[in-house]
């Protein structure tokens, strides 16, 4: 089981530990939690930053595994199919899943979704 005390939690306990006589232990634990529970600010150019890395890195994954699911996906198949076909010559944190959110939204202007009732849908490339 995680551990799921904070550090404010864990600041509060002591607090109640130490003897009444004892303000100036009393006041700075009561400081340290006040400054521990307040939250966070991130600045506007902090996320701004964050995002760019995020889409960054997205478009660098990208760009090394859409050639390889461009091959897969020649002769059609459902997204499982696709990604068995390449899973070799693919990064190891990307599942069947993540292959079809890529073929869904990645390749949505390539990739022409087939739906077929109670069967996986069958992606093939368009044209």
């Amino acid at each position: 089981m995680k551990n799921t005390m904070t550090r404010a939690m864990a600041l509060t306990t002591a607090l109640n530990f130490v003897p009444s006589e004892r303000t100036d232990i009393r006041e700075i634990l009561t400081k340290m939690i006040e400054q521990l529970s307040k939250p966070r600010k991130t600045s506007e150019d902090t996320k701004a930053k964050a995002k760019a890395k995020r889409a960054n890195a997205r478009a660098e994954l990208m760009t090394q595994v859409l050639p390889i699911i461009r091959e897969a996906i020649a002769d059609g198949g459902t997204a499982k199919e696709i990604f068995e076909r390449c899973v070799d010559a693919l990064p190891d944190d990307l599942t069947s899943a993540k292959i079809q959110y890529i073929l869904l939204h990645e390749m949505k202007d390539e990739v022409e979704k087939i739906e077929q009732k109670g069967k996986p849908n069958v992606y093939k490339m368009k044209g």
